[in-house]
């Protein structure tokens, strides 16, 4: 079974959290993949900050995802920061290409998981995680059942994710394998 995780990172967190799920699926006997949304101004973020840079030339060399991406996945995991409660304007951007599959009901069926990241608080991140549920429940994706997972970033330095996520992505990877999908 295949799992196409989608990711818009900036700083590296939500990247290290992806390649983390990434790991704990494949302990599982998944097919799992990390893509990144087009991000044309990454490169300013990684020169203002040294903590995007860490990350830039992991994160760029991931491959871009199109929509196609969504349809070749029998398990569907994005992940995002918030800005003001919602997704990146990147991770629109990409949420909005997927109009045509919508239309044709291409993704109905295919399991789906989200996440976030957040430099105000949980509260803010489950907003913004909460939009991408919306994509997905018009998308007539299946959820797995277990809660979205926020990353609470500190404003100055981001706050590196940490032994915490690996109970998190077992879970999540345990979860996911309980819905019956290998």
């Amino acid at each position: 079974m295949r799992a196409n995780m989608i990711i818009h990172s900036i700083s590296g967190n939500l990247y290290l959290i992806a390649e983390t799920f990434r790991e704990k699926l494949e302990e599982r006997g998944y097919d799992a993949r990390l893509y990144r949304v087009s991000d044309p101004d990454l490169h300013l973020a990684a020169n203002e900050k040294t903590e995007a840079l860490e990350y830039y030339e992991e994160i760029t060399a991931l491959p871009e995802a199109g929509p196609e991406k969504l349809e070749s996945a029998d398990i569907i995991i994005l992940g995002t920061p918030s800005r003001y409660g919602m997704p990146t304007a990147e991770m629109k951007v990409f949420l909005d290409s997927t109009w045509p599959q919508y239309l044709k009901k291409k993704l109905k069926g295919k399991k789906f998981y989200g996440f976030a990241s957040s430099t105000v608080d949980e509260m803010d991140g489950l907003k913004a995680v909460s939009c991408l549920y919306n994509w997905a429940e018009m998308m007539e994706l299946a959820n797995v059942p277990y809660e979205p997972y926020v990353h609470k970033e500190k404003e100055i330095m981001p706050n590196r994710p940490s032994d915490q996520i690996d109970a998190v992505a077992d879970k999540l990877a345990d979860m996911i394998s309980l819905t019956g999908l290998i």
